[in-house]
């Protein structure tokens, strides 16, 4: 019995300690919320305006570069609008917990700090992935080969210049989830992250910041048209690497904060 015990408590104890625990519940209460009703449909009629808007927008020339021209418009418009989008939608998704005392109730509950952090950060990056990002560049691209594309412009090309730039709306995420668990007011993670956006995606008119810009997530904005067209700079790696670091360490911080917060 003695021993019957131990092993329960240890198994216990391993459950108890587990760094990803509640990680399932959380993600799948944020994909129901967005989902499991009808706010998708919403989100994605709101987002798919930016693939269909841009061709209507370009003179119809009737040439291959007609394609070209709606492709970079979606890119180096929609990331700009994208990234706001990305940032409005996360921005409350912590704020109203703590407003309503639910944070408090969720942390009573067998749930780590990691696993609410990255159970919000993955539903979040499922519905941009998929409603902001995927579709609306899949019909992006559709329309753009029916127009006209010249060989350069290769499906495979396209998608790194699609996934470069879900780094940079996946970077602005992780912003906004730090941001909220820092802060207890929607305004100032609306106002910091906007203001974290605007300043970093002109780095190349600060000549102090220039020649590390290309180095950085920032730098993703303009390199994925140039991936897009064929020209593929070295940096970009480096850039994408960068991208996914900042990453990491948004949401370790933000981990690392909201386990020593008192709610």
């Amino acid at each position: 019995m003695i021993e019957q015990n131990r092993i329960s408590n240890s198994e216990l104890q391993r459950v108890a300690s587990s760094w990803m625990r509640g990680f399932h519940a959380i993600y799948h209460k944020e994909i129901a919320y967005w989902f499991g009703t009808h706010r998708w449909i919403n989100q994605l009629m709101i987002w798919m305006s930016l693939a269909v808007i841009p061709p209507l927008t370009i003179t119809p020339d009737g040439t291959k570069d007609r394609g070209v021209a709606i492709l970079a418009l979606f890119l180096w418009s929609g990331s700009n609008m994208m990234s706001i989008g990305t940032i409005l939608l996360a921005q409350s998704t912590i704020i109203e917990e703590k407003l309503t005392q639910t944070l408090l109730w969720i942390f009573s509950k067998p749930l780590s700090p990691a696993g609410f952090i990255l159970g919000k950060f993955a539903a979040y990056a499922v519905l941009i992935g998929s409603i902001v990002l995927g579709a609306p560049s899949i019909v992006a691209y559709i329309g753009s080969m029916i127009i006209g594309l010249p060989a350069k412009i290769s499906v495979f090309n396209y998608l790194a210049a699609v996934w470069m730039l879900y780094l940079l709306l996946l970077f602005n995420l992780a912003i906004a989830i730090l941001l909220g668990v820092l802060f207890n007011r929607t305004g100032a993670v609306t106002a910091l992250s906007l203001l974290i956006f605007f300043s970093s995606s002109s780095l190349q008119s600060y000549p102090l910041f220039k020649p590390i810009e290309p180095y950085t997530v920032w730098a993703l904005q303009h390199n994925c048209y140039e991936t897009m067209t064929g020209n593929f700079q070295p940096t970009t790696w480096l850039a994408m690497i960068s991208a996914i670091c900042s990453i990491i360490f948004l949401l370790v911080t933000a981990t690392w904060w909201i386990d020593r917060s008192e709610f």
